[in-house]
């Protein structure tokens, strides 16, 4: 028969083990499982609680900006992103990017996509926080004809020359087009 554990007061279980174990001090079965749990690390209670605050935090985000809600676009869709640059004051000017979606992250509250654009004959890589406050909007121009077969478009990187964009469109706060631009 296994010794009391509780006979030594440095082997005292850990405060997570319950009572359970206290009641049936005299049960061989009930002080195997607790030798056994007693090394363990406490489980996790706060995990449930964290993952509801982050859902109802996107649902009141996707309330407020419907455009949100990263099942609206795909990798391979054109999508036109405007946003206020991380350095600029809240009364600052936005800009806008058009590029193509190579690859969505979903995980929660801290979703993210990544855009590959092309400005100036340039290629650029803008990864976005879905749920940041930086981002002002987006806005699908074009899905693709035939879907990517591959869940991220990475190789797309080494084929951008051959990628036509539209340019931006004119929106409030957003600056006004040179002449010869359309």
């Amino acid at each position: 028969m296994i010794s009391n554990p509780l006979a030594s007061p440095f082997a005292k279980p850990g405060p997570w083990l319950g009572a359970y174990y206290t009641l049936r001090e005299n049960d061989p079965v009930a002080m195997k499982n607790r030798e056994q749990k007693k090394d363990k690390a406490a489980p996790t209670r706060g995990r449930f609680i964290v993952a509801e605050m982050g859902r109802r935090e996107i649902a009141a985000a996707q309330a407020i900006d419907p455009w949100r809600d990263s099942a609206r676009f795909q990798r391979g869709d054109i999508l036109e992103v405007e946003y206020r640059p991380q350095d600029a004051p809240e009364a600052e000017i936005t800009e806008r990017v058009v590029g193509l979606c190579i690859a969505v992250h979903r995980r929660g509250i801290g979703s993210s996509f990544r855009l590959l654009c092309k400005p100036d004959d340039v290629p650029v890589e803008y990864q976005f926080q879905l749920f940041a406050p930086t981002l002002r909007s987006i806005e699908l121009r074009q899905r693709p004809t035939k879907a990517p077969r591959m869940q991220k478009i990475y190789y797309m990187r080494e084929r951008v020359g051959e990628l036509k964009f539209l340019k931006p469109s004119v929106g409030p706060g957003s600056p006004k087009p040179k002449r010869g631009d359309k």
